[in-house]
């Protein structure tokens, strides 16, 4: 007879535990048209240096692994307006640049047009829905809320040939003015619970699987400085993935927006922790001479 309670060391575990931690946010991050509201303001980290240097990092990683290399050809899932994606591109083959929203592949097209790039294929798809005509020899993933569903990782995991890589969250995620907008409209801390897409679920079920992930910590602080009114566009999409604001609400935000800054620009920072994930499917099945 089969265990009640599975076991941490088996897949199912980390399985049921993701299952049971779905939410409204969750199920409403997956919707396509969740992120076109982003997508205005998404670009604005690369003005960040802690944001550029985590790039970076990632970036480097993958060329001194020889993980991108001119015969390359990359999935990029999840790609948003193209952080990687850009980057990507002249140093393999392929990259193709898929992403459930319009309004951020249309940002992306304008890069790839403005780069002079021709090898990115844009393809604007539901990862859920997509299926991939070939394996690709690297599947990339960053900040995506395809990591709260572990079967869409391990649709991730059948798409790559070779190498999977994953950037995330690991257990640092603070912005003290969302923060207060929380507990005052939603009533409860931001963070509490909150660590569905985190690498400790990843790491944990992958490891479950066979792979042996390296990782990488960035640290660092996020600095974004925008206009008032697009500040508050930003704060009610967070705060409406989880529950729809009344208009006592929005005007709240707005408030808070102003009470943050008395000019016409609000800087705000989060501190954050994340993870660099590299999976080499290779080495799972490695054998002794």
């Amino acid at each position: 007879m089969a265990p009640t309670n599975p076991s941490p060391f088996s897949p199912e575990f980390w399985r049921a535990l993701s299952q049971e931690q779905r939410d409204r946010a969750t199920a409403r991050a997956m919707e396509p048209g969740a992120w076109e509201r982003a997508a205005a303001n998404y670009d604005d980290l690369e003005r960040c240096e802690d944001y550029l240097r985590q790039v970076e990092g990632v970036m480097g990683a993958l060329v001194t692994r020889s993980i991108l290399h001119p015969g390359a050809r990359v999935l990029d899932v999840g790609c948003g307006t193209g952080t990687y994606t850009i980057r990507m591109a002249p140093l393999v083959e392929e990259v193709v640049a898929l992403d459930s929203s319009p309004a951020m592949l249309e940002v992306l097209r304008s890069k790839v047009r403005q780069a002079g790039i021709r090898n990115v294929k844009v393809v604007e798809a539901d990862w859920r829905e997509y299926r991939p005509s070939h394996p690709f020899d690297l599947v990339f993933a960053s900040m995506t809320p395809i990591f709260r569903r572990l079967e869409l990782v391990d649709k991730l995991l059948a798409a790559s040939s070779r190498h999977l890589v994953l950037v995330t969250w690991a257990g640092i995620k603070e912005n003290p003015l969302l923060h207060r907008l929380f507990l005052e409209i939603l009533g409860r801390d931001p963070q509490a619970g909150d660590r569905r897409p985190d690498m400790f679920l990843l790491f944990n079920y992958l490891y479950t699987l066979g792979y042996a992930p390296d990782l990488r910590f960035f640290h660092g602080c996020w600095r974004r400085r925008r206009p008032k009114e697009r500040q508050v566009e930003h704060l009610l999409w967070q705060l409406e993935l989880h529950t729809p604001l009344t208009p006592e609400q929005k005007r709240r935000v707005e408030e808070v927006v102003e009470e943050a800054a008395p000019g016409p620009e609000v800087e705000v920072v989060t501190r954050v922790r994340t993870c660099l994930m590299v999976v080499d499917k290779a080495l799972r099945d490695h054998r002794c001479p």
